[in-house]
């Protein structure tokens, strides 16, 4: 294991170097690059008494896992020892709004010996639980050494990590035996792991943690709520480059004026770009900021351009298309919407979200779609019949509901960790 850390340090530190510069451009004009950059270099928050740190890297894997962080702060034993930590700057945003309730939120550590060995001395973890199968071989390493169990909660492999995984399995199954547990989403998941080089004994199937999410309530304007009420409206959420263009011809195929459409973006960096691209259409169109300042809704389109409002905008949908699935970008979790009993349209790239796919499709509450024509006739299908329309939302929801208790599991397993002796561990 030692000459593979070696290897591995070597490669990042060279890296380091040679990207240095760019580092510092980022550094000097990229806002969402500064925050936590002494946090990144281990000075993480000091925490005088034993935590249950927890990590999430981004948006995604905050959502699973709040509901697992809500269960255990209302267990005794670990009410007030909670820690988040995140990667990225949205990561720490949805981590305030929807976990604000832990002792502290703070950014992951870069995974350089010298860095890990600060922060953990600092956060003072009894247990590290990781999300969605994040690999950090020095970090698993120091906890290792320390005796620090390291549970991976709602795990999964997705076909671009397993293939790229299988090529260095002489490296990682070294980094796979410093895991405590897998607590994996599906056989599938648990299958690949274990092909990966993990311990047999070590490996659970406890279920999908986005499941049993619920969302918070999220107040939109009333001029909003009251454009929605005006006509059907599309909610399209989380769309990426390559897609708008797509959905935006879809809606003109819909021969009717009663369609409206919410453009949501994932990335706050595209806000404009998609404002140009409506511009250069002559499509009328409102931002959503805009209207937060009191200007009134105009035209059929309203670009979403604020972060954390998506599941408002989704509440009052009449059919969804869940983005990053048009394009190879592997999905966007498709929950968000049938947990509203949404019917959920997405397109075949969907390998990040396999098993949620599967499931609302079974149900009869997701239907794919392949281009702009099939995105088009399906619109136009839920507009002429809105029981049709109804049925499908049910059905999404009823599937959402049928896959929940994940969370409660892997509490029980963390909490069987806790009450083990540091030398069974």
């Amino acid at each position: 294991m030692t000459a593979r850390l070696l290897l591995y340090n070597t490669i990042i530190v060279t890296l380091g170097i040679l990207t240095l510069p760019w580092v510092i451009y980022q550094l000097a004009f990229v806002r969402k690059r500064r925050p936590g950059l002494a946090q990144r270099f281990g000075r993480s928050p000091v925490m005088e008494k034993k935590t249950i740190w927890c990590h999430a890297v981004s948006v995604g894997e905050v959502r699973a896992i709040s509901p697992m962080l809500s269960l255990l702060q209302d267990d005794e034993g670990t009410r007030g020892r909670l820690v988040l930590s995140t990667v990225t700057l949205t990561g720490q945003e949805t981590a305030n709004r929807e976990c604000g309730f832990v002792s502290r939120i703070f950014y992951f550590p870069l995974d350089l010996p010298f860095i890990v060995d600060r922060a953990i001395e600092r956060v003072n973890p009894e247990i590290f639980i990781t999300a969605e199968t994040e690999i950090w071989p020095n970090f698993f390493a120091a906890c290792f050494k320390r005796k620090i169990p390291v549970i991976v909660v709602n795990g999964r492999i997705s076909d671009n990590s397993f293939s790229r995984y299988l090529r260095l399995r002489w490296f990682f199954k070294p980094v796979l035996d410093r895991v405590t547990m897998f607590l994996m989403q599906s056989e599938e998941d648990a299958r690949r792991i274990l092909e990966l080089g993990a311990n047999p004994d070590s490996v659970i199937v406890t279920g999908n943690m986005k499941f049993d999410r619920v969302p918070e309530p999220v107040a939109l304007p009333e001029a909003v709520e009251r454009w929605a009420e005006g006509g059907f409206l599309l909610v399209a959420g989380s769309t990426h480059a390559g897609e708008e263009e797509i959905i935006l011809d879809s809606v003109r195929g819909v021969e009717s004026e009663d369609i409206l459409l919410a453009l949501v973006p994932r990335h706050p960096e595209r806000f404009d770009d998609v404002a140009g691209l409506l511009k250069e259409r002559s499509i009328p169109y409102t931002r959503y900021t805009d209207v937060l300042t009191g200007i009134p809704v105009e035209g059929n389109v309203i670009l979403v351009d604020a972060m954390g409002v998506l599941d408002g905008f989704y509440a009052l949908a009449d059919v969804a298309f869940v983005g990053g699935s048009l394009v190879p970008v592997g999905g966007h979790n498709l929950l968000e919407p049938a947990m509203h009993g949404v019917p959920v349209l997405a397109g075949p790239h969907l390998y990040n979200f396999r098993e949620i796919a599967d499931s609302l499709a079974c149900s009869g509450g997701c239907t794919l779609v392949r281009d702009e024509k099939s995105l088009s006739e399906q619109i136009t299908s839920l507009l002429l019949d809105p029981d049709k329309t109804n049925e499908m939302g049910d059905m999404a929801f009823q599937a959402f509901g049928e896959e929940r208790g994940a969370s409660a599991k892997n509490v029980g397993e963390v909490m069987n960790q806790l009450t083990k002796a540091p030398e069974k561990i």
